[in-house]
């Protein structure tokens, strides 16, 4: 009985946000409009789906959902910083099952939410289905680009960690601030104004110099074992921001130029690609999982870890339709900053040097300087 509760209740929890966060994608003329309509028809509580909203986004939406992203992703960085505290390696969790988790929860959070979006309507919510996700194998197959895009960064920032040391690496990755405007203005024809040029860059240079701030002077400043190496490194970090900025545009694209597809398909496409993506890197566990469980190792924080890896997900999305790549980044740069904050607070060997105070300096300042423009 207790579980069934605690079932109702997170759902409730999801609809509720589901029917709050279309309310705040709204501006005020929207609101005015469908309460309009919706006293009308004589139903008060009628609000658009996702794909109805054309709106440009409220302020108060923007701040809601970067503030949200901002909560979680920091959580999230915590909670598995957290989990591999003080854990012997014979009782250390399989990451790459994780991931899959945290794939699988999004794929049925977004069935749910799209079933809510359906009014609970058994048989529109089938056709819909069938519609847009199965019998549109041409469509799943546009949002499979993105999916394995970011298998393949993943896989580029084994080989660039394998052949540079922390420093050059957390350096010259923030490159893909640079690479995304890029790729939004090849892609989504965006202009930028010469004042959020100054803030991308300004943003680019600030998560550097947070990022330093947590490299030990000794693994930084040790001797590289060869050029060779080298260059295989930085060749693997630079390919890692292109396709970093290539996955993430195209990705917003897709759930901006989507044509007639719902918001949530759009989802069910992207997150079955990742299952896909995650199965095949639990192989790289194998013979780990099958020895041990595939559940080996899992504890109350592991948990917390997938869900909020999941959760997180969905908020990026909704940035994408929403915002844009660039305001991804901001959120990604005050999660950093706050991380290192609290981890001060939570753990024990946590360094604050000057390299943070100016990367901090200059992420405020990135975040005030982008959003003073309107573009």
């Amino acid at each position: 009985m207790k579980k069934r509760r605690g079932c109702v209740f997170l759902w409730s929890a999801f609809a509720e946000l589901d029917l709050r966060t279309r309310k705040l994608c709204l501006g005020h003329h929207d609101i005015q409009k469908y309460r309009h309509q919706s006293d009308t028809n004589h139903n008060p509580k009628t609000v658009p789906s996702y794909s109805e909203i054309t709106s440009r986004p409220s302020v108060a939406f923007k701040c809601y959902v970067i503030a949200s992203m901002t909560f979680i992703w920091t959580a999230y960085t915590l909670t598995i910083k957290s989990s591999k505290t003080d854990v012997p390696q014979d009782m250390m969790y399989s990451s790459t099952s994780v991931v899959l988790c945290a794939e699988l929860l999004k794929l049925l959070i977004t069935f749910a939410m799209f079933h809510k979006e359906c009014e609970f309507d058994n048989q529109r919510f089938s056709e819909q289905v069938n519609r847009y996700f199965i019998n549109a194998p041409k469509e799943l197959l546009k949002m499979s680009v993105p999916s394995f895009a970011y298998a393949l960064q993943n896989n580029l920032d084994f080989l660039a960690l394998s052949n540079l040391d922390a420093g050059v690496y957390q350096v010259t990755t923030q490159l893909k601030v640079v690479s995304t405007a890029l790729f939004m203005m090849l892609f989504l024809g965006r202009k930028f104004s010469a004042r959020r040029w100054m803030a991308i860059s300004l943003l680019m240079f600030g998560v550097a110099f947070v990022q330093m701030n947590n490299t030990p002077a000794s693994e930084a400043n040790k001797k590289r074992e060869s050029a060779e190496n080298y260059i295989v490194g930085l060749s693997a970090v630079l390919a890692t921001c292109v396709t970093a900025g290539f996955a993430g545009v195209y990705f917003e694209k897709m759930l901006k130029d989507g044509g007639s597809t719902p918001f949530w398909v759009r989802n069910m496409q992207m997150y079955s690609c990742g299952v896909i993506s995650a199965s095949i890197a639990c192989l790289t566990d194998y013979n780990r999982i099958v020895e041990k469980g595939f559940f080996y190792g899992y504890t109350e924080k592991v948990y917390a870890v997938v869900v909020l890896l999941g959760v997180g997900g969905l908020y990026i999305s909704l940035v994408m339709r929403y915002l844009d790549n660039l305001y991804k980044s901001m959120a990604s740069a005050v999660s950093i900053i706050l991380v290192v904050v609290l981890s001060l607070l939570i753990f024990d060997n946590v360094f604050v040097g000057s390299y943070f105070v100016l990367g901090t300096i200059c992420v405020v300042l990135a975040v005030l300087l982008y959003n003073s423009v309107n573009e």
